[in-house]
Formats: structure tokens, sequence, C-alpha cells
């Protein structure tokens, strides 16, 4: 579903879940038998069940490859597919999922089984210490929203005259940013090259706009562990999480699996 569905929606994984509860369930009302199926997201910072890709919607055309507009406007550039419309794609879409995870399902031979346990933490995000080669390390920041985030994404497009990719502000855009609040030099400084639009980090009236203490946590199911994070993870970074997690683990547990948008 994409933001001009105005209505609530479990969206593709929510249809997924009510088909396995259907199978496994049978003629019950929905959430109300024993067998529970979650469909949770992962590494979804950067992927788009739209399989036909961004297209204009006056042409038909691709959209501009590195910033995801039609002739300059972002608002016509909207992903695709697979159905005919948003509709037909989010059945489509959780049709497969839920397939795929009956087959799964059904095949599978290791059981989950062992000690259940967790581990939770807040973290300061912004104060925390990165190493970025053998020499050299750096230091992150409070949050901040970029330009680019002014653009949305193509599978929900924003407005104006923001893009993706955008590595320079406006004149125009600054001043009205700095009638709401302005950015710090510190801010600026160590969000850059991405030109800050709004310093959600910084912003506290009415109340603070963006956490930057957040919670993470591991939870222990026998050999399986998920690691639950406050956040969109790339494809890579979702990698990267699971292999030092795995890392670390290595003689405890067989299988991590990362989800995202959990606290």
């Amino acid at each position: 579903m994409n933001n001009t569905n105005y209505f609530i929606s479990s969206d593709n994984k929510g249809y997924a879940s009510v088909l396995f509860e259907q199978k496994m369930n049978g003629k019950v009302p929905i959430g109300k038998g024993p067998f529970v199926a979650a469909f949770a997201q992962a590494n979804e910072g950067d992927v788009s069940p739209n399989t036909k890709g961004p297209r204009c919607v006056d042409t038909g055309l691709p959209c501009d490859v590195n910033t995801s507009t039609c002739d300059g406007q972002n608002e016509k550039c909207i992903a695709f597919g697979p159905g005919k419309d948003m509709f037909e794609s989010t059945k489509i879409i959780g049709q497969m999922q839920y397939e795929k995870s009956l087959d799964l399902f059904k095949s599978a031979f290791s059981l989950v089984s062992g000690p259940i346990g967790f581990a939770h933490q807040y973290m300061d995000m912004s104060s925390q210490t990165v190493k970025i080669n053998e020499t050299a390390n750096a230091t992150t920041c409070k949050p901040a929203m970029g330009y680019s985030f002014g653009a949305g994404t193509t599978d929900g497009p924003g407005g104006f005259d923001f893009k993706q990719g955008t590595k320079s502000g406006s004149l125009f855009w600054n001043l009205v940013r700095d009638l709401i609040t302005t950015p710090s030099e510190e801010i600026k400084s160590c969000q850059y090259p991405k030109p800050v639009l709004l310093p959600t980090g910084e912003m506290k009236f009415p109340y603070a706009w963006q956490p930057f203490i957040v919670p993470t946590q591991i939870l222990r199911l026998g050999q399986l562990a998920v690691v639950a994070v406050p956040a969109e993870f790339t494809t890579m970074s979702g990698r990267r999480t699971r292999n030092a997690v795995k890392g670390s683990l290595i003689n405890v547990l067989q299988r991590i699996i990362k989800s995202s948008l959990l606290d």
C-alpha cells in the first residue's frame, strides 16, 4: 500500500498472516484460533515489494534513476506491481509470502528447543564511537532529517520540489526551516554531507520530535535468536548486524533473525 491509502491496513504481511491462520485454524473468526502466524519486517529499509518498479504516472516510463522524479517532480514517480493497482498487488504479494511460508513450515525439520531468555538495553545513539578504519574513529550525533526525507520514497512520494539523493540545501527551505528552529553548527557538521532540513534531535517544542535514546534487545528461543531493533535497517546493515551477533554467540545459537521496528 502506498500513501494514497488512508485506511488502516496491515498490508501484504497482514494478508499473509490471515491466510496462514485460516489454513491452520479452520473456520474460526480471524484472531480467535490457537495458531498465530506473525510476519515481521526484517531488512526493509531499501527494498520494495512493488516488482514493476517506479514509473511516471503520466507517461508510464521509468523514473529518473538518481532522483526518482519525472520531469523534476517526485509526485509523479510511484512504484507499481505486480498487480494492476495497490490492492491487487497487496493480495498477490501476501499470497506469495503465505505460500512460501507454508512450504517452509511443512518442510521444517529442526525443532526449536532449549532455554528462553532476553537481553535489553537503552542506548544513547547521539554519542557512540564508531571505528572507521585502523587509524580513525568517528562519533555519532543527534538525529536530523535531510532534504531527501521531504522527497518521500518511490512507494509513497513526498511533495514540493524535494528530490531523493539531494546533497545541498536551498535558501527558501532553509528560511522556512529557521522559522521553526535553526540547526546548530555541531549537527550540521556531523550530518554533512547530508543537508539538514529539520534538526529533529534538537527540537523539543512542544515535546521531543525524535528520540536518540533507543531500546535494543535480543530474544532467545532455544537455539534461535531474534535481534529486535527500533529502526528500518537496509539490506547490508541488517546482514552486518546478524553477522556481529552470530560472531559473538556462535557457540550458543544456530540461527539469527533480525526484526526491525520492534522495541
